[in-house]
């Protein structure tokens, strides 16, 4: 029988304070699309950590959006407006290069078929 929430409750009570603050960044790391999975170990957290940048870059671009709205000063906006460019570059070639693994190991298992 799985456990009860009480039970996961108590479970991280009792944990210690490293292992609770190790988790959230585990759950961050591992929560890469099961689309771009290959179901190879290397590269597989190859795609964990490139999602770990993934969710960097996307608060980054986020912040800095924020902060091209409220800017007062003419100069602190336009620095602003390119910070959030090139976040916003850094989150798109993320995404591309996270697709690369499964169609690299699409056209292996093609090309062994033949």
């Amino acid at each position: 029988m799985p456990p009860t929430r009480v039970d996961y409750l108590q479970a991280v009570k009792k944990a210690s304070p490293q292992a609770q603050g190790i988790a959230p960044a585990l759950l961050e790391v591992a929560a890469v699309k099961a689309a771009e999975l290959t179901g190879h170990p290397g590269w597989d957290r190859f795609l964990e950590q490139l999602q770990y940048l993934l969710n960097q870059a996307e608060k980054d671009a986020a912040l800095w959006t924020s902060n091209t709205v409220n800017a007062y000063k003419d100069e602190d906006m336009r620095f602003a407006q390119r910070e959030t460019v090139k976040f916003a570059a850094q989150v798109e070639l993320l995404k591309k290069i996270m697709q690369l693994p499964s169609e690299i190991v699409k056209e292996f298992h093609a090309a062994q078929s033949r």
